[in-house]
């Protein structure tokens, strides 16, 4: 591993239960009193998605590529002109792993991004010559499986548990002591581990990734790599940041798994939480090889609309955040209501295929109302296909096989009990067990 990248990984283990526990004064999650309202309001105050007189031929061919050049200019920064990925190695771990559930094997790869002809390759991590995905694949399957592709907040070692997957001499831990009790009670009991026992069970595989190797979650380290990743591009306004970058690697994942006869090429889901959702949901606008999204509390700049909201804003999340988002976005802040797109457009980039939108009634700082009205500005993409979208009317309506699935439990941010199923109905849902 590089120095930097394992300075980054030394650190964030070591500040991470510190984060947990001041998780109140934390800009990525604020504790409040206050509760959503389970009625959409201001619905009104959103800009209509779709044109007069709009066909599903003609959102494909002009409106859809419009609306992901607005983004690149407004948001997320410039996406990669092209992309390469290569699988270095699979290495089997354990064939019975999870109780005898699945094979788990981790997989090294490398991948290079091109910007302006210039082609800049990921660093290695750990000497391994690329980075690094753990693989757990159901033993008992009938045919290929849907697979899950998570980016997760705990390095690799933590997020699969499992004594022979890689991880650094020198590496702690934060899923024990006292760093991962205190982060499981603030954030969660998922926030690092899913419940891999049940996901087997369902019959998914799940491939998890700590994003930070690649793109650090870091503002320095993490402005010098999006730098160097994006050499040919020369506009520092205009530069991708990580939750482009994050978006980028699912679709580096997709090039792997594509090739493995063992996974559903019908069934590939991007996975994320918080900041990992929001790149969940650009990954998803970008390629539609990804099928289906769990975005998971994605607040600002990922499901919830940038104007008339409450919580966190654009400019509350850019300047704690500088790395996350291209400078265009941090200019934009104050003026949201001028901007070209919203984030209902970018839910409509992601039509006619399923998405999951995740929520908790007390995490007002992710503003769970205006990812509802998102989704209802977005649901006439989704009839224009002739699918179903959204379908309830308030946000507490659980409908699991909608193609807009609205999920919103008590409590707060994090990776609860209560979260893993739902987001397992909506699995089941739409790439449960069906004739291969």
């Amino acid at each position: 591993m590089t120095r930097s990248l394992f300075t980054s990984f030394v650190r964030v283990t070591k500040i991470f239960g510190l984060l947990a526990g001041a998780a109140v004064l934390s800009s990525c999650v604020r504790a409040t009193l206050a509760w959503t309202d389970l009625e959409p309001n201001g619905a009104e105050a959103t800009p209509p998605v779709l044109s007069a007189n709009e066909s599903a031929a003609l959102w494909r061919e002009k409106h859809a590529p419009q609306l992901r050049a607005a983004f690149e200019r407004h948001v997320i920064g410039a996406m990669p002109d092209a992309s390469s990925t290569e699988v270095i190695e699979k290495r089997v771990i354990d064939e019975a792993a999870f109780g005898g559930r699945g094979r788990l094997e981790e997989w090294t790869l490398a991948a290079a991004a091109t910007f302006n002809g210039v082609a800049v390759e990921t660093r290695e991590v750990m000497d391994r010559g690329g980075f690094l995905v753990q693989v757990a694949i159901p033993n008992d399957a009938a045919g290929p499986a849907p697979i899950v592709m998570m980016q997760t907040f705990c390095p690799s070692w933590d997020a699969m548990p499992h004594d022979g997957v890689s991880r650094p001499d020198d590496a702690g831990s934060m899923s024990g002591g006292v760093f991962g009790a205190v982060a499981t009670y603030v954030f969660g009991r998922f926030i690092c581990t899913p419940p891999y026992e049940e996901i087997l069970d369902r019959g998914f595989a799940v491939a998890s990734f700590f994003p930070s190797s690649v793109a650090p979650d870091d503002a320095e380290e993490g402005l010098a790599e999006l730098r160097r990743l994006s050499a040919g591009h020369d506009d520092d306004e205009s530069r991708w940041g990580a939750v482009a970058a994050w978006a980028w690697l699912y679709g580096r994942m997709t090039d792997a798994f594509e090739a493995d006869d063992r996974f559903d090429k019908d069934a590939f889901i991007a996975w994320g939480h918080s900041r990992y959702g929001k790149a969940a949901l650009y990954a998803a606008a970008y390629d539609d090889r990804i099928d289906g999204v769990i975005a998971h509390q994605s607040g600002t700049g990922g499901a919830s609309l940038n104007r008339n909201k409450p919580g966190e804003s654009v400019a509350s999340m850019t300047e704690n955040y500088p790395h996350w988002f291209a400078q265009s976005y941090a200019n934009a802040a104050g003026h949201e209501a001028e901007m070209p797109v919203d984030q209902h457009h970018l839910l409509a980039l992601i039509a006619p295929r399923p998405v999951l939108l995740g929520n908790a009634r007390r995490d007002v700082w992710s503003d769970p109302n205006g990812a509802f009205r998102a989704a209802q500005g977005a649901d006439p993409v989704w009839e224009l296909f002739g699918a179903t979208g959204l379908d309830q009317d308030r946000l507490d309506e659980w409908a699991p096989d909608a193609d807009i699935a609205f999920w919103i439990r008590p409590g707060t941010h994090g990776v609860v009990e209560e979260d893993w199923p739902a987001f397992l109905e909506f699995l089941d849902a739409h790439f449960g067990p069906r004739d291969n």
